[in-house]
């Protein structure tokens, strides 16, 4: 693990602390049994602001080979993830007029459930992922993936494969690099005249005003508002011109990016969104102010909530083995609450959650009575998860949902 004494965007050393969490094991390192769980190295998580540029980061990094090496978060084993990628390719296509012989390259693609829907469209698509055996599914499944790290280095290989690309997509992977400049250089070699990168990261202001620190875990190194961002990019040869709110994540940016000889104008919602950021206090720190003491406000109740259900004799589950989830329930401190967790990805099943050593189920599990309450732990998929788990709630099984406030229904 390295500990870095600089912003990650602008390399300043002057990064102030915002909150330290409760360390915790690579939050994807799902184990094979409960005792090597228990036995995880735990990693500090600590929050910091660079007093330059605005960025929100870690302060200690994992190296991404250890993190990625097992990785096992799928994307085509969440339908409302499926749903949002079906969604994106659309869009993506009708705004940027796209057509068949199109070239799209996706960072960090992993199983190749995005760039599927523009193959199906006739486009020639390329996957860059360093998570092997997502690659080789991707690859097995019609999506040609390369099997490593995106940045500079590999710029030249990609060229020489396919050629400058009209699209360049990245959806919740700008946070997990520890070169972000790096990886936007790369980008802006990439891309054609008039072409575009669309990238998604989850927004640090709902994430602050809420007390969402559960997004905080060790892949994600940076915390990005459109501010740190669109300064980003522009210092790096390319320019953000547009932005839209989305609620994937509890929230998340999305940017259309083009090249520094773009001619396209800022939009209006680009300026809305800068100013509310403005307002909110982004661009001087001051909408940091509380947030650790919100974060124990929701762990307090959290623990508070499931220590009385637990003492009143009800069965406790939950929803969702993520990297979210690791995080809660370390700050929290109420893996010994949980009996199981449910997960909809079979490459989870069977395992156990990291630290907590909490055993991994499949969703069958909660349909078969053997609880009374299920903590939401993928909270953010609440929708589709009540729709598939109808049977639980007709017999009288209840959802705690810890975020945005506390909730049970």
């Amino acid at each position: 693990m390295d500990t870095t004494g600089r912003c990650l965007v602008c390399g300043t050393n002057r990064l102030e602390e915002v909150v330290s969490l409760t360390p915790t094991p690579p939050a994807n390192a799902i184990a094979p049994t409960a005792e090597l769980a228990g036995a995880q190295d735990r990693y500090p998580l600590d929050l910091v602001r660079c007093a330059g540029c605005g960025l929100v980061q870690l302060v200690d990094v994992i190296p991404r080979s250890v993190l990625f090496a097992d990785y096992r978060y799928a994307t085509g084993a969440a339908p409302a993830l499926v749903d949002h990628c079906r969604a994106l390719a659309t869009r993506v296509t009708d705004r940027l007029g796209l057509a068949a012989g199109a070239k799209v390259l996706e960072i960090g693609s992993n199983d190749g459930t995005q760039l599927s829907f523009f193959a199906e469209r006739g486009m020639r698509v390329l996957g860059v992922d360093p998570a092997v055996e997502l690659g080789v599914y991707a690859q097995e499944h019609g999506v040609p993936t390369l099997t490593t790290h995106f940045g500079v280095e590999t710029v030249e290989k990609i060229l020489g494969d396919i050629g400058p690309v009209d699209a360049v997509l990245g959806s919740n992977v700008l946070a997990h690099v520890n070169d972000v400049n790096g990886v936007l250089r790369a980008i802006r070699q990439l891309l054609k005249p008039g072409g575009c990168a669309v990238i998604e990261v989850a927004h640090v202001l709902p994430m602050v005003q809420h007390g969402i620190f559960e997004f905080v875990y060790h892949e994600h190194l940076s915390y990005f508002s459109l501010h740190v961002l669109a300064r980003a990019a522009e210092a790096n040869g390319l320019a953000v011109f547009d932005a839209d709110l989305i609620p994937t994540q509890g929230g998340s940016l999305r940017c259309w990016i083009g090249r520094d000889d773009d001619t396209r104008p800022p939009s209006a919602e680009l300026d809305r969104i800068l100013r509310v950021e403005a307002e909110a206090g982004v661009p001087d720190g001051t909408f940091l102010d509380g947030f650790a003491d919100r974060v124990g406000r929701v762990c307090t109740t959290l623990n508070d909530v499931l220590g009385g259900l637990s003492r009143v004799g009800r069965r406790i589950c939950g929803y969702g083995a993520s990297a979210r989830a690791v995080t809660l329930l370390s700050q929290a401190g109420v893996g010994g609450e949980i009996a199981w967790i449910v997960d909809d990805n079979p490459r989870k099943v069977g395992g156990f959650t990291p630290g907590d050593g909490i055993p991994i189920v499949g969703s069958e599990r909660l349909a078969a009575n053997a609880a009374d309450y299920c903590v939401l732990f993928a909270w953010n998929f609440e929708a589709g998860i009540r729709a598939r788990s109808a049977a639980f709630s007709a017999a009288g099984g209840s959802f705690v949902v810890p975020f945005p406030e506390l909730s049970i229904r």
